[in-house]
């Protein structure tokens, strides 16, 4: 029979065995507690640039048409009484100076009035020499002289007309003052257009310029001399350089747009068609601020807003945009020049996140 105080020891000892053996597993766990590494906080990747102050210009698009500038437009038009006998060109037709459009028959009654207007032309010649005879003579007074005198000044300026506008001849052709291209014609071989009618428009290719159509806000913005950059819509040639010289004051009711012109050099008007379109790129005045990549510009319900590194971390900060182009932006002065802002990599991102710079 085992003692009672032997079998007291042995369980004080397992006692004792199990807390020494505790005690070793909770130094063991605090031992590596302390000496695990802390929790890296995540860091979204970025990439930015630096806002800068400067300037910034948009530029306003605006599609044309070339014609041949007002002062080199000409309408051919129905000068006497007559018949057109011949055409001698076609709509769209690149004409010389001097090279024949349309050939007119006399009408009897223009044929008369030539008529008429070279006789009135003999008798007043006929009687100034008379007056002037009689005065030598002292036979007739000073006014009888200015009259006769007179008179034949009138004859003559009725003739040089009818001879002007071919009445003096059975057939007047009419022939291109300077070299261009024919619209608008209209006569055809037995019509009788009445004296003054246009029979054909003739347009210089030597001093064109460009009819533009501008949006109304757009127009409110620009001045004239203001430098265009034209394009073709297809592409395909080098872009072609134009001053702009007019913008309207009105709205057209058809188009609603403002109506402009542009100028263009000479050099280039030779390698253009009368008739065609080219896109004008306007530039607007330029305006002041702070510059930074289009591509940090974010907007929600708020506005526009950008996202700046401050710390390391993101703000979220709102601007205010005066101009934007396809790759920069330009705010007011509220943002500090040479801040860094976020260009790539802003999408997702929210106020306070941690973020690290990447190369792009």
């Amino acid at each position: 029979m085992s003692h009672p105080f032997s079998s007291r020891s042995k369980v004080a000892g397992a006692i004792g065995l199990t807390l020494s053996v505790a005690a070793a597993v909770i130094l063991i766990v605090l031992h590596y507690t302390n000496t695990a590494p802390a929790a890296v906080e995540p860091k979204a990747a970025v990439v930015t640039s630096l806002a800068v102050r400067g300037s910034l210009s948009a530029s306003v698009l605006a599609y044309g048409t070339v014609v041949s500038a007002p002062g080199h437009t000409l309408a051919i038009v129905m000068p006497h009484e007559g018949t057109i006998a011949a055409v001698h060109v076609h709509d769209g037709d690149a004409v010389r100076a001097g090279q024949a459009i349309v050939t007119i028959a006399i009408a009897p009654a223009a044929a008369a009035q030539f008529s008429q207007a070279l006789a009135a032309l003999d008798f007043a010649k006929a009687d100034l020499a008379r007056v002037e005879r009689l005065f030598g003579e002292k036979l007739a007074a000073n006014d009888q002289l200015a009259a006769a005198r007179r008179a034949y000044s009138d004859a003559q300026a009725q003739f040089d007309q009818q001879t002007h506008i071919g009445t003096d001849r059975a057939q007047d052709t009419l022939r291109a003052p300077f070299a261009g291209v024919i619209f608008a014609l209209t006569g055809t071989p037995g019509d009788r257009p009445v004296v003054g009618a246009a029979i054909a428009t003739l347009a210089s290719r030597s001093d064109v310029v460009l009819q533009l159509g501008l949006e109304p806000t757009d127009a409110a913005g620009l001045a004239p001399g203001a430098p265009v950059r034209l394009d073709l819509p297809q592409g395909g040639v080098a872009s072609i350089k134009g001053t702009l010289i007019a913008v309207g004051a009105a709205i057209d009711p058809v188009s609603r747009l403002v109506k402009a012109v542009a100028q263009i050099a000479a050099a280039d008007a030779a390698h253009l068609t009368l008739g065609m379109t080219l896109i004008a790129h306007i530039d607007l005045p330029a305006r002041q601020g702070v510059v930074f990549s289009r591509g940090a510009l974010l907007e929600d319900a708020a506005g526009p807003f950008i996202f700046r590194v401050v710390d390391g971390k993101a703000h979220r900060m709102p601007v205010h945009i005066l101009v934007e182009t396809n790759t920069q932006t330009l705010i007011d002065g509220n943002l500090a020049d040479g801040t860094r802002v976020i260009v790539s990599g802003n999408a997702a991102l929210e106020e306070g996140v941690a973020v690290q710079e990447v190369k792009p």
